[in-house]
């Protein structure tokens, strides 16, 4: 919304302030999307990240580029007759997104994206990872939204108390790494579900709250 655009931009223009976008989107996508100058912009769960000197690709991520755009194509074919399906390639990941599709479709799209990829999966090239109404192919990496908040963090150089918010099941590794180091934490959700976070927000507009209440510290 525009008043947390407004509040985003006023933290990072604060120098007690490193604001950060970690994201499973494309790095350019998230960059265009969010248009904010000054924040930290980490894409692919953290495999690009750009912004307060931090120019990385993952040295690993490239290298799977040819096999997910083959199992890109390959998913195209095989759920070409399932409405309202999506199949996003974001060159160093790939991502089905099925929140369009009727309920009835969601065994048929999981057992489909699972035999497609089964090669790859086998060979230890790729992964499948789940989120909301979405399933994600990407490079068999030890590597997450985690670390990308571990990156941001020491790039601080003065250990600051990192504050996360997310709200989906990839969002988990980066509330543990930041409950590990002693901050904050916070799941959105109107319902609680088992999620590492140990704080709770019900939706971004309450976010907005929050965010409102840090530019007054």
């Amino acid at each position: 919304s525009g008043d947390t655009r407004r509040l985003l931009t006023l933290l990072s223009g604060m120098a007690r302030f490193t604001v950060g976008v970690v994201s499973d989107r494309e790095l350019a996508d998230l960059e265009s999307l969010v248009a904010i100058p000054g924040l930290v912009y980490a894409g692919n769960h953290g495999l690009e990240m750009s912004g307060a000197g931090m120019e990385y690709v993952h040295p690993d991520a490239p290298k799977f580029v040819d096999s997910l755009v083959e199992v890109g194509g390959l998913l195209e074919q095989k759920l070409a007759e399932v409405p309202g399906i999506l199949v996003d390639n974001k060159r160093l990941t790939l991502t089905i997104h099925f929140r369009n599709t009727p309920d009835s479709y969601s065994a048929q799209v999981e057992q489909t994206v699972v035999a497609v990829t089964k090669p790859n999966v086998d060979s230890g090239q790729l992964k499948i990872t789940r989120g909301k109404r979405l399933l994600e192919v990407r490079p068999n990496i030890d590597w997450g939204k985690g670390n990308a908040i571990e990156r941001i963090h020491e790039n601080c150089g003065d250990s600051p108390l990192p504050v996360f918010f997310g709200d989906d099941e990839t969002d988990e590794d980066g509330f543990s790494v930041v409950q590990q180091v002693g901050g904050i934490a916070v799941y959105i959700g109107g319902t609680r579900r088992n999620t590492k976070a140990l704080h709770q927000l019900e939706s971004p507009g309450e976010v907005a709250q929050v965010l409102e209440l840090l530019t007054q510290l």
